[in-house]
């Protein structure tokens, strides 16, 4: 009697069905065969970067984290109360983790523009949001605004430094409170996945 060949298959979700048709019909075949899942990063070479500003929109954007890194892994997306290890120059691991991203999310929120936010947006070239921004735009990677807090529309073109600027030609995505949170996700989602598929 020959010794039984153990083989390890990837199926896609999508071909799951086929694939146990195919070994109903051959069962002096496949005499054996065992379901498991995968915990690995569906792109694991793919990065995230999440860029906002904590007095506008840190409840929201630790919602859009959890959520990003279930579908993606929280090891390909980056955020930095999440990502950056203790002891460590954050402006250093900052700078290396927007010049790795694949897609930047600027998170914008009702008070992005205005007040102190403003202020240092406009006139601290060192303000980290805008330098973050700045870089992924010079890089011509893919960034999305996402509006949250019921926010709609992009900022003007005069709120803006010149470094800035082609944000406001960038599309936007959404991030609205519930009932919509989940679905706008399943949306961005949707819309990242495609973007790595296409690199």
């Amino acid at each position: 009697m020959t010794k039984p060949l153990n083989v390890t298959f990837s199926v896609p979700s999508d071909k799951q069905t086929q694939f146990y048709d195919l070994i109903s019909k051959n069962p002096d075949i496949f005499t054996e065969f065992r379901i498991t899942s995968s915990s690995a990063a569906p792109y694991p070479d793919m990065n995230i970067f999440i860029n906002y500003r904590r007095t506008d929109s840190e409840d929201v954007c630790g919602r859009i984290y959890d959520r990003l890194a279930q579908e993606f892994s929280k090891d390909n997306v980056f955020k930095d109360t999440e990502s950056i290890p203790r002891g460590v120059d954050f402006r250093s691991q900052l700078e290396r983790s927007v010049r790795a991203c694949h897609v930047m999310l600027v998170i914008i929120g009702q008070s992005w523009t205005k007040g102190k936010n403003k202020s240092r947006l406009n006139n601290d070239p060192e303000d980290f949001v805008r330098f973050e921004i700045e870089t992924a735009l010079k890089r011509d990677i893919s960034v999305i605004p996402i509006f949250v807090q019921r926010r709609t529309k992009m900022p003007l073109k005069a709120e803006l430094p010149a470094g800035l600027h082609d944000l406001i030609y960038r599309n936007a995505s959404q991030a609205r409170p519930d009932p919509d949170f989940h679905s706008d996700m399943d949306q961005l989602v949707s819309d990242i996945k495609k973007i790595f598929e296409d690199f």
